[in-house]
């Protein structure tokens, strides 16, 4: 099949396994993603908002980890099954000045109903240009990421085993960065569940657990309005590495 050989054809490569600097402040695009795409000829934007309040325990000076992220994103759908986002990405330092801090691009591929497989599934890949400060120069990175999600009854749940990978400048490293989600469905009104994300550092050297990120926290999802995508969240902190407290909130419109 065409589709089955262009999805394995960008098997190629993946995003940034984030270093001390970057877990000083809250994650870009805080999101574990659901398998379906958006649908042949639509579009949506979304404008992901992510604020720490409580960076990492190790941090000498606290005020660094006040960053609060905003990143747009806007996915158009190229066939059924298959879509394209392109993401920007600024943030607001602790200092008041807003700072761009690159773009990337994600083409992302679902498995077809003809399949009749007994769940959900999934892959994307994220490609692009970043820089964790304005002090810094721009580096590659990329993401592969799996995504397998299953309803059962009232209860939906999706896990991303993320693999991440920078490819230039002094970090370059492949990583692993597991996440996951799941949620109660309220008569298709609500959503109200966990939230949880992870880095557990590269494939080549594993982090002792305390230098890990784990996060992991209670979300809630708007699902009364489906042209609609509002979903929010506040995760904490489980190891000394991770961010303490994040605040999250995606706001999307689906035309």
């Amino acid at each position: 099949m065409k589709r089955t050989s262009w999805l394995k054809s960008f098997l190629t490569g993946c995003i940034l396994t984030a270093s001390i600097t970057l877990r000083a402040q809250a994650d870009n695009e805080i999101q574990v993603y659901a398998s379906p795409t958006i649908g042949e000829k639509r579009t949506i934007a979304e404008l992901h908002n992510n604020y720490t309040f409580k960076g990492p325990k190790n941090l000498s000076d606290p005020a660094a980890a006040s960053w609060l992220n905003h990143t747009l994103e806007i996915t158009h759908g190229i066939a059924n099954n298959i879509e394209i986002g392109f993401y920007t990405f600024v943030t607001l330092s602790p200092g008041g000045k807003y700072q761009y801090l690159g773009n990337q691009i994600r083409p992302r591929v679902t498995a077809p109903e003809r399949w009749k497989l007994p769940f959900g599934a999934s892959l994307s890949a994220e490609f692009g240009r970043f820089r964790d400060n304005v002090l810094i120069p721009f580096y590659w990175q990329g993401e592969i990421r799996p995504i397998i999600d299953k309803t059962v009854g009232s209860i939906y749940a999706s896990f991303n085993p993320n693999i991440d990978f920078v490819v230039s400048g002094p970090g370059k490293q492949w990583g692993f960065s597991p996440q996951f989600k799941t949620f109660y469905n309220i008569k298709q009104k609500a959503g109200i569940g966990l939230e949880y994300y992870s880095g557990l550092g590269s494939f080549n050297n594993l982090l002792p657990i305390n230098q890990q990120e784990h996060l992991l926290g209670p979300m809630f999802d708007l699902l009364a309005y489906p042209e609609w995508e509002v979903q929010t969240g506040f995760l904490f902190g489980l190891t000394p590495n991770s961010n303490q407290s994040i605040f999250k909130l995606l706001v999307g419109r689906r035309f």
